[in-house]
């Protein structure tokens, strides 16, 4: 027995060193405050096309549909743009079921906030660029269902985090990767039947999500926590693990 003791220390060192690892991933940042990517990593000023001008006849016709989806909003449609209003990576759990919770995902839930904290840092930069003002100030008459925080339009940051999201769920349970796409689809479009966006801003932030998961993708340190994460999501939906890299 006194003879096994140094091998059993040894595999406990050895197992509380791997987990504190795995912690330490989550929880590291970069010099500038971000968890896994920096926002000067993605230039949307460079990669978006600019918003309609405006008094263009592509603005008339992208504050036509706001204007349309304002008169067609039915009470359930409200309540689905009210519902989506919240930025949270657990709207999807309409479409990954019951076990897709906070409670059974405690690793993943931290991945997903620590995610959006970068995202939206680059989003944000974008905005403040194109400069582009609401539907609801381009027109008066227009009677949004909630009044956004006081940034620009364009791209959508909602839309952009729908799709950063759907673009990790997928690749994390590519067995539902078709709804998962289809309810990202819907969360933006929520955006213009609020009366919050134009569509080409849901558009852009569609592009803008998809080129930051892109650089995601591409960082070691985040892929160390997708992985983890994605087997805890695999475990509380009841999946079997995924073979292969992604």
């Amino acid at each position: 027995m006194l003879r096994l003791l140094p091998c059993l220390l040894a595999a406990g060192t050895l197992a509380f060193a791997q987990d504190a690892r795995a912690h330490t991933a989550l929880v590291h940042t970069n010099s500038s405050g971000t968890f896994y990517i920096e926002a000067s990593q993605v230039d949307l000023d460079h990669l978006l096309a600019p918003p309609p001008a405006l008094g263009s006849a592509a603005e008339t016709t992208d504050l036509t549909a706001v204007m349309n989806a304002e008169r067609d909003r039915n009470a359930d449609a409200a309540v689905a743009a009210e519902e989506d209003h919240e930025r949270t990576v657990f709207r999807f759990a309409d479409v990954l079921g019951a076990g897709f919770t906070p409670q059974n995902l405690p690793f993943a839930t931290k991945f997903f906030k620590r995610v959006y904290a970068d995202e939206n840092k680059i989003v944000e930069q974008a905005k403040t660029h194109f400069a582009r003002p609401r539907p609801y100030q381009v027109n008066a008459d227009l009677t949004p269902m909630l009044y956004p925080k006081a940034t620009p339009s364009y791209p959508s940051g909602h839309t952009a985090f729908a799709y950063v999201m759907a673009i990790l769920l997928a690749n994390m349970v590519p067995e539902k990767s078709v709804p998962i796409f289809d309810r990202a689809a819907e969360y933006g479009y929520n955006r213009v039947v609020a009366g919050a966006h134009f569509p080409t801003d849901v558009e852009a932030g569609r592009i803008a999500g998809t080129v930051i998961d892109s650089v995601f993708f591409h960082e070691p340190r985040f892929m160390t926590d997708f992985i983890r994460a994605r087997a805890e999501v695999r475990q509380a939906l009841k999946l079997p693990p995924v073979p292969g890299k992604l």
